[in-house]
């Protein structure tokens, strides 16, 4: 039973204590939010509320400004009032039985709390606002007129560097000064929004027109101290180039000068009109165009001298190349009496008279040209020029055909030395097989023999034509020296097996007791008499071989190694 109590006891305090925290834990939140709401009771609110109805403000800053202080006074302050009596009340039921169904109430409290925060917050922040943004249009006033002083400034002291156009600056600038004027009347009246939205426009046009006034004297310099002295020094030079019976390729320079002139006058009134674009395009173009014109005429003054040399020079070299053809045509003569041409050289000779021809011709012209004081230098220069290329061009040509012509009498030459050489290298083979004392030749080789030596009489009567016709005999040669090479080789062979297959023959009398070898030696006799020296040697060398092998070896090198001596 005492130990049941003791239990008893135990659980009662754990109880008591853990209510005891519980209300501990309670009571110290709900003096947590008591004591923020004091806190944002404190934040002095009314001072700045006080301070911000002292801007005077008027318009939309007035509306904005009467809505905060409403909503303070009327909603925000209240509902921290309501606050700090529930805190209160929420305390002392705590302390009583109410405590363990307090939860709610203060989770209500600690809500509500959560929603003043925020609209004071809010409060705060527009007030800054509407201050910061007082503070700004005052500073706006000082530096806005400090800068139209500057401006202003500028513009008087630095007029020559306006010209015309500084009236158009200065008319933009007495209309922003009105602009600002009003700027400052909203502003003094604390009309914050109005005075924002003139402030916004006034710096956007601020900005525009101090680009604008740095941009003018790039842009107005060369338009008065650049181009009309280039102008006038154009105009001028071409007048005097003129009467030094210059001409040029583009025939409308005093046109293009006036143009020009016209041109400027126009973007001197664009700039004076602040078309800073359309001023900036036009200077480049005048630049350029200006530029142009004197290059033209720079050109035919640079020509001039060369114009005269060329058209000097190439009088010599026309003559030269005209003579140089008339010999080539004239040689072509010649030769073709003798010998047929067959790489129409006549007609490149003539075609390259015709190109001669018409290089004279614009020659000519140009020389007539320049004497006429009618000469544009510069095409001239570029005609003479491609003129003399394509005379050395004709030259060289010249040179190949004479060449090629002027080797056919040494060739003509070499060939009869050649048919000389053929005629006693044929008469030598004819003599060798004669020489072997053979009971004849194979028809097959009779036939190749006489063949070469009808091309041999072939040649001869190509060179003894009346006009030798040099490639028809250089065919002639190369086909003769083939066939002389063939027939040579087979002289060789018939020599080699006719004396071979005797050698063969005598050394098979060894072997008198052997039947296959005498059989062999009797074939071999067959086509001996029947001039097939080659076959009659396979059979005997066959059967050699095979009664004692490495015999027609030895015997065979025996043989060439005596010729060969």
């Amino acid at each position: 039973m005492f130990q049941v109590l003791i239990v008893i006891l135990i659980v009662v305090l754990v109880i008591l204590g853990g209510i005891m925290w519980y209300q501990h834990r309670i009571l110290s939140q709900i003096q947590g939010m008591m004591t923020a709401c004091q806190g944002l009771m404190d934040e002095k609110i009314e001072g700045q509320l006080k301070k911000a109805d002292q801007l005077q403000l008027t318009g939309d800053a007035k509306k904005e400004f009467d809505q905060l202080n409403d909503h303070y006074n009327n909603k925000i302050v209240p509902q921290l009032k309501a606050i700090q009596a529930a805190g209160r009340d929420l305390q002392q039921a705590a302390r009583t039985t109410k405590l363990l169904t307090i939860s709610g109430p203060v989770n209500d409290l600690r809500g509500d709390l959560a929603k003043a925060t925020t609209a004071l917050k809010q409060v705060q922040k527009s007030l800054q606002h509407i201050e910061q943004q007082s503070k700004a249009h005052h500073q706006a006033i000082a530096q806005i007129k400090k800068n139209y002083q500057k401006l202003h400034q500028q513009l008087n002291e630095k007029s020559f560097e306006y010209g015309d156009s500084a009236k158009k600056l200065n008319e933009r600038l007495n209309d922003l000064e009105k602009q600002y004027d009003h700027f400052v009347e909203l502003t003094h009246k604390g009309d914050q929004d109005a005075a924002q939205e003139v402030l916004t426009d006034l710096q956007q046009k601020n900005q525009e027109l101090a680009t604008a006034i740095k941009r003018v004297p790039a842009l107005y310099k060369p338009l008065v101290t650049e181009f009309p002295d280039q102008l006038n020094e154009l105009a001028s030079g071409y007048d005097t180039l003129k009467k030094e019976h210059y001409h040029f390729v583009e025939d409308d320079i005093d046109t293009q000068i006036d143009r020009l002139q016209t041109k400027l006058e126009a973007t001197v009134a664009q700039l004076n009109d602040l078309q800073l674009d359309v001023v900036k395009q036009a200077n480049s173009d005048l630049a350029e165009q200006i530029d142009h014109i004197y290059a033209v005429m720079q050109k035919e003054i640079d020509a001039r001298a060369e114009a005269h040399h060329l058209v000097k020079m190439m009088g010599q070299f026309t003559q030269h190349a005209q003579h140089q053809n008339n010999e080539l045509i004239a040689e072509l003569d010649r030769l073709s009496l003798s010998y047929t041409l067959n790489n129409n050289e006549f007609e490149k000779a003539r075609q390259l008279n015709e190109q001669i021809k018409t290089i004279v011709k614009q020659y000519n012209e140009d020389a007539q040209a320049i004497r006429d004081q009618k000469a544009i230098f510069s095409q001239i220069v570029d005609r003479e020029k491609a003129n003399q290329d394509s005379l050395t061009a004709i030259e060289q040509e010249q040179g190949k055909i004479n060449d090629a012509v002027a080797k056919l009498q040494t060739d003509e030459q070499r060939a009869r030395k050649m048919l000389q050489q053929y005629s006693v290298r044929i008469r030598t083979i004819r003599r060798q097989v004669e020489q072997l004392n053979l009971p004849g030749v194979a028809q097959e080789y009779m036939d190749y023999f006489f063949g070469v030596s009808d091309e041999i009489k072939k040649l001869a009567g190509e060179l003894n034509e009346y006009k030798i016709n040099m490639e028809n005999v250089t065919k002639q040669l190369i086909m003769v020296e083939a066939d002389l090479e063939k027939l040579q080789d087979k002289t060789n062979d018939l020599r080699d097996s006719a004396e071979l297959t005797e050698r063969l023959q005598q050394y098979a009398n060894r072997f008198a007791g052997n039947a296959k070898v005498a059989a062999a030696a009797k074939k071999s006799q067959e086509l001996f008499n029947e001039y097939n020296y080659a076959g009659s040697l396979e059979a005997i060398a066959t059967a050699l071989e095979e009664a004692e092998p490495g015999s027609y070896k030895r015997i065979e090198d025996s043989y060439y190694q005596e010729i060969n001596e």
